[in-house]
């Protein structure tokens, strides 16, 4: 029987056609070799999925080959990267993504006191180094750094009923003897 990968491509008569079953049978382990060499090839294309292609990816960001461990080096490239496309908000997010597990970061840019903030989950592992250092790296004079907040996702519940009393006072012009100093007086629940 002629294996169903093939079968969407030949017409219905080769279906019982025994030499095109040996011919299929022995030629699909090469084809198969042929594609998990192909695949491996492509991710050396890419920094961020390569592994005996990193050494290129060294040489083209750094001129020589880098020491440390696979993660280290990718991230080593990541902030060379970063450093060439600029201080932008995009690149700003994907420090933040990069240096996330859970990828739920928000970047908040406080123009007020020229600072940006990351505001991460507190269950977040968060690679701080890895995040300040990249901002460092391409962070222009005018910003003043990078500030992390670890946030806790929990809300609280009021279980008990709050009675607030409001009052209002008399004015000194409306004020006469003998008048309370109360206008009016309520209670509002909360």
């Amino acid at each position: 029987m002629i294996p169903e990968r093939y079968r969407k491509k030949l017409p219905p008569y080769w279906y019982e056609n025994k030499v095109a079953e040996y011919h299929f049978e022995g030629a699909g382990a090469a084809i198969d070799a042929l594609n998990a060499q192909r695949e491996d090839v492509e991710a050396q294309m890419s920094p961020w999925s390569a592994t005996w292609g990193l050494v290129i990816w060294d040489w083209i960001y750094f001129g020589i080959k880098q020491s440390g461990s696979i993660e280290e080096r990718r991230k080593n490239i990541q902030r060379k990267h970063w450093a060439f496309l600029g201080f932008t908000p995009g690149v700003l997010r994907a420090i933040a993504l990069s240096a996330s597990t859970l990828k739920r970061v928000d970047m908040v840019e406080e123009f007020g006191t020229k600072m940006i903030r990351y505001v991460f989950p507190d269950e977040d592992t968060f690679d701080s180094k890895h995040a300040v250092s990249s901002v460092e790296k391409i962070r222009p004079v005018h910003c003043n750094g990078v500030v992390l907040e670890p946030v806790s996702r929990l809300s609280i519940e009021l279980q008990d009923t709050l009675v607030v009393e409001v009052k209002e006072y008399h004015r000194v012009n409306e004020f006469r003897v003998g008048m309370t100093p109360i206008k009016t007086r309520q209670e509002v629940v909360v």
